[in-house]
């Protein structure tokens, strides 16, 4: 890990962050308000399925990249900013990003295996679709693993919001492009 400090994160963190950000805003999106409506009969499904499932192993692989390059760079001095019970509140969020989205890629990765849809969705081997996923409890976990992520994701936002427009304290630069200085 670099022990170096940095006036904000570095170039590439920034980069993952937001494109992470899109990705996991439209799979959670796409996941709640398209993909439970419709019925695994539907022929359309399939797509769909392969769409979500491709964009969970991209969300994979970028946050792979994302350790790595967070364990190498300098990252800033904590904010600064509120009380010390925020800035653990923070830290704790930033874990339970990580554990939540690595969560749901093994839920959905244990339903795709345990349902066998690499073969039905990719492969496109000619099998139905299970009639429901409800049997599976990985994919049960997968559902309440995005509904605690969809909520955190909110709360981040709102807080990112309360420091950009109410607080005007700058801790939204830090996630920002251009003007990094090493410490």
């Amino acid at each position: 890990m670099n022990a170096r400090r940095a006036s904000k994160y570095h170039p590439a963190l920034a980069a993952l962050h937001w494109v992470l950000a899109f990705f996991i805003g439209a799979s959670l999106a796409f996941g709640f308000l398209v993909l439970q409506k419709v019925p695994n009969t539907e022929p359309r499904k399939l797509d769909m399925l392969e769409w979500h499932m491709g964009l969970g192993m991209a969300i994979f692989a970028a946050m792979l990249v994302r350790l790595v390059v967070r364990w190498r760079t300098a990252k800033p001095s904590p904010a600064g900013v509120g009380t010390s019970a925020s800035a653990r509140a923070a830290g704790w969020a930033q874990l339970a990003f990580y554990v939540l989205v690595f969560g749901m890629v093994a839920t959905g990765y244990a339903t795709g295996l345990i349902a066998r849809l690499n073969d039905i969705v990719f492969a496109r081997n000619g099998a139905p679709l299970p009639a429901s996923f409800d049997a599976y409890p990985t994919f049960r976990a997968h559902g309440v693993t995005a509904t605690v992520l969809a909520i955190l994701v909110a709360l981040h936002v709102l807080a990112a919001l309360w420091h950009w427009l109410v607080r005007r304290d700058g801790v939204m630069r830090r996630m920002g492009f251009g003007g990094r200085r090493l410490e």
